[in-house]
């Protein structure tokens, strides 16, 4: 897949993701790695941005052993950029196909 489309849209599959339900960044390279192919050297400096923009925030969980995983939420203002580009998303999406030849239908 080509670098720069993955580029354009990773923000809203990763606010898609955390938003389904809350998940570990372990947990967001293992589903983004399979379809993607995007290892943790794209995730990590992602959700360090998303955070420090305050789009996500995270708790803690402790399992039966080893050291506690950050858990990302999204945060109202994380709701609202999500909801943003994933409308921007499907607009985008909707003329780029129209440009191709698709019906405008199609989407």
């Amino acid at each position: 897949m080509n670098v720069q489309f993955k580029k354009g849209v990773l923000d809203l599959i990763l606010l898609h993701l955390i938003e389904e339900k809350p998940r570990s960044a372990y947990d967001l390279i293992i589903l983004l790695s399979e379809g993607l192919h995007v290892n943790e050297n794209t995730i990590y400096p992602l959700l360090r941005r998303l955070e420090k923009e305050a789009y996500l925030s995270h708790k803690k969980a402790y399992g039966e052993m080893g050291a506690p995983k950050k858990i990302f939420l999204l945060t109202e203002k994380g709701k609202e950029h999500y909801l943003k580009l994933y409308h921007d998303w499907h607009s985008f999406q909707k003329e780029v196909s129209i440009l191709l030849g698709g019906n405008k239908n199609d989407t």
